[in-house]
């Protein structure tokens, strides 16, 4: 049923609303019910957190910054998300939710073509389908993600000195309408990562999940996470552009054989996703050696 997780969706929400009863009910000295308010609020939310990890023991090879953002339906505003493009010196951009219009007028119109010259094939046509990477170092290996209706792909970038890193651009079903759907696609990008061999794997996308799922934490149980760089708080990522605040972090960027050392994100006009920047240092693959 999409009302499960929905609910799981808003536990964070609701574990600052039992905080907040906790605080007053010390205001009112009624001490059992705050304790017991705040053991509520502590159970029920400190699954929801950024898992912090400790950093990886590894021979680091080179860095890579990725951004990830869903254009909603090719409408986010091109000016901006070229100008958060540079500012971040992405070398490697998921853009979900696309449409080739956008990718020509960030590449031509805005003169991004240049910085990021390689990309991965056109697009899916269908709203909401189209996913793409964009990179600055060459791509190869290609191969779609199955489980979604909508678009997914990974490539294999490689970069100089410090060999190659595949990167993948996934998209499950929202649960709203498809639960499903959801459920299953996310079981099927886990079984992707897992079978998938590559040492140095980046994962970025709009996932529709955030660690208040259960399926989410299985799914990165054996990544890093970008977010954990800004610390266990999670930073919410949707619905940004609602008169209500955003209040879950569904858009993730995800790696194994990397230390993530930095992380933000940054409204663009137009979508109602926050685009996500991880900067990564990442380990050098030992059959590059």
């Amino acid at each position: 049923m999409a009302a499960v997780p929905v609910a799981q969706a808003l536990v964070p929400v609701g574990a600052m609303g039992l905080v907040a009863l906790a605080l007053i009910a010390g205001v009112f000295r009624i001490w059992a019910a705050a304790i017991v308010l705040l053991i509520g609020a502590v159970i029920s939310g400190v699954p929801t957190l950024t898992p912090v990890r400790a950093v990886e023991a590894c021979k680091m090879s080179g860095q890579l910054t990725v951004m990830a953002f869903n254009a909603k339906f090719a409408g986010a505003d091109p000016a901006e998300l070229s100008a958060l493009i540079r500012t971040t010196g992405a070398d490697a951009v998921v853009l979900l939710e696309t449409d080739e219009e956008l990718i020509d007028v960030i590449l031509t119109d805005h003169e991004l073509a240049d910085i990021l010259p390689y990309r991965t094939r056109e697009v899916d046509p269908r709203p909401a389908s189209g996913s793409v990477i964009l990179s600055a170092y060459p791509l190869s290996l290609e191969e779609d993600i199955l489980g979604s209706e909508f678009d997914q792909v990974s490539a294999v970038a490689t970069i100089p000195g410090a060999g190659g890193v595949r990167l993948a651009a996934v998209h499950p079903p929202p649960p709203t309408w498809q639960p499903n759907g959801w459920l299953n696609g996310l079981d099927d990008i886990a079984t992707w990562v897992q079978e998938t061999p590559d040492g140095r794997l980046i994962v970025a996308g709009d996932f529709n999940a955030s660690f208040a799922h259960p399926v989410l934490r299985r799914l990165a149980s054996d990544l890093r996470t970008g977010a954990e760089a800004a610390g266990p708080i999670p930073w919410p990522t949707w619905p940004e552009e609602k008169p209500v605040p955003a209040f879950t972090t569904i858009d993730h960027i995800f790696a194994r054989g990397a230390t993530p050392t930095d992380w933000d994100s940054a409204y663009i006009e137009g979508s109602d996703h926050r685009a996500v920047v991880a900067q990564w240092s990442l380990c050098a693959d030992n059959r590059d050696d």
